[in-house]
C-alpha cells in the first residue's frame, strides 16, 4: 500500500526492480567485456569472429544494449582466453598492479594507417564509463604524418623529444619538446612530424556512456612551466 493510499500491484514492483538490475548488469558486463577484449588487443571483429558471432552482436552486448545468453557468454570468456565468471570479475583483468619494465612494454601495437610509427602499450585500465591506455609512440626520421582519424574519446599528448604538429579540425598546433596537449578525439585529427624522430607519451581514453560522451573536452595546449 503506497502512502496515497493506492494499491501497488506486487508485479509491477517486481518487474521495475529486475529492470534496473538487469540493466545494471548489462551496463557493467559490457564495460568490462569491451576493457578485457582492449586489454588483449583485440579488435570487436576478431573478438566477435573467435566467439562465432556477428560483430552487430558484439556492439550491442558491450554498449549494453542486449544482455548475451549464456553460451554466447561463455563463447566470448573462451575466445578471451577466461572464464565466465572472470567477465563479472575485476576490471580489465588487472585485479593485481601491473608492472611494465623499461624496454619490455606490455604490448606492440601495429598502427594501420602507418606502419612506420611504432606504438608501445604501456598500461590499460577500465571503468563502468572509461578506458584508458598508456602509450609510447616513435616516429623514425622519415616519417612525415599519419593519416586522420576520427573516434568517441580524447588524448593526451606529451612530446619527449623532435616536434609535433596536431591538426585538428582546421586548426594546427605545434608542440616541442616538453609540451603536452589535451583534446577530444570525436573532431578529425592527425600528427605530423616536421623534424625528424618523435617521440610521444599518450593517453587514449574511450567514453563508454552517453552522459559521458556529452562532457566537452576542450583542445588545451600546456608549456612546460604553465599552470
Amino acid at each position: 500500500m503506497s502512502t496515497s493510499g493506492r494499491t501497488e500491484p506486487l508485479e509491477e514492483v517486481v518487474d521495475d526492480t529486475s529492470a534496473v538490475f538487469a540493466a545494471t548488469i548489462s551496463k557493467v558486463l559490457g564495460a568490462r567485456l569491451r576493457g578485457h577484449r582492449i586489454h588483449r588487443d583485440m579488435s570487436g571483429v576478431e573478438l566477435a569472429r573467435a566467439a562465432g558471432i556477428s560483430g552487430a552482436m558484439l556492439s550491442k552486448i558491450e554498449s549494453a544494449e542486449r544482455i548475451p545468453s549464456l553460451p554466447v557468454l561463455a563463447a566470448l570468456a573462451s575466445a578471451l582466453g577466461m572464464e565466465v565468471g572472470d567477465l563479472f570479475g575485476s576490471s580489465a583483468g588487472l585485479s593485481d598492479p601491473v608492472v611494465v619494465r623499461r624496454n619490455h612494454p606490455e604490448a606492440v601495437l601495429a598502427h594501420h594507417e602507418n606502419p612506420h610509427v611504432q606504438i608501445e602499450q604501456l598500461g590499460v585500465m577500465e571503468l563502468p564509463e572509461l578506458q584508458v591506455r598508456l602509450l609510447r609512440m616513435r616516429a623514425p626520421e622519415g616519417c612525415k604524418q599519419m593519416k586522420p582519424v576520427q573516434f568517441d574519446g580524447f588524448w593526451i599528448d606529451h612530446v619527449i623529444q623532435g616536434e609535433l604538429v596536431m591538426c585538428i579540425g582546421e586548426r594546427e598546433y605545434h608542440l616541442c619538446a616538453g609540451d603536452s596537449m589535451t583534446y577530444r578525439g570525436e573532431v578529425p585529427h592527425y600528427g605530423r612530424f616536421p623534424a625528424g624522430a618523435t617521440e610521444l607519451l599518450v593517453v587514449q581514453g574511450w567514453i563508454n556512456t552517453p552522459a559521458q560522451r556529452r562532457v566537452k573536452l576542450d583542445g588545451t595546449l600546456l608549456r612546460p612551466g604553465q599552470r
